[in-house]
């Protein structure tokens, strides 16, 4: 595979990656997910998952996917099935970064503190992992997406937080 190419097949895997994650910043809501239940005395989720910013996530994200195969119709012959590609990376990120805020709730770390890690890396194994439904990813790709997003992940918060888009700048 030439270089290009390989690029193209990165970009086509991380754009509605990134949307749906980025996306819930945005567009916050305030109804929580979890309806502010608790399990064992603990948030099951926390205020900062809310149904507002999961549907948000995974529309942005399925819809970047859209677009971009409606504008590059070349998409399809890198990734047959483009737009529920689109679809399964997007809500396996939103799963992903739910399944991580579950877990964070029962280690007893609270929303905002940094889990290292899990925080960077959540949505992408999740997007990934879903996304086996319909391909299997390049193990460079997957290597690629996992290095990248770790680096990527903490500068992009570093600058949602001096936007003041984020508490926390992790």
């Amino acid at each position: 595979m030439s270089l290009f190419n390989a690029f193209i097949l990165t970009l086509l895997y991380v754009i509605p990656l990134y949307i749906a994650n980025s996306s819930p910043l945005l567009v916050h809501g305030k109804i929580p997910l979890d309806l502010n239940k608790k399990l064992f005395g603990e948030p099951i989720l926390g205020k900062g998952k809310t149904i507002l910013g999961t549907i948000a996530g995974i529309t942005a994200g399925t819809g970047a996917g859209t677009i971009i195969y409606l504008l590059f119709p070349i998409a399809e012959s890198y990734l047959p099935n483009y737009i529920l590609l689109a679809f399964l990376l997007s809500t396996g990120a939103i799963l992903g970064d739910i399944t991580k805020s579950f877990f964070k709730r029962r280690f007893h770390i609270k929303s905002g503190e940094r889990w290292e890690l899990a925080d960077q890396l959540d949505f992408v194994l999740g997007g990934l992992i879903l996304s086996l439904f319909v391909r299997i990813p390049e193990y460079w790709l997957v290597v690629l997406l996992l290095i990248a997003t770790f680096f990527i992940h903490k500068t992009s918060n570093y600058v949602a937080y001096k936007l003041k888009l984020k508490n926390v700048p992790w």
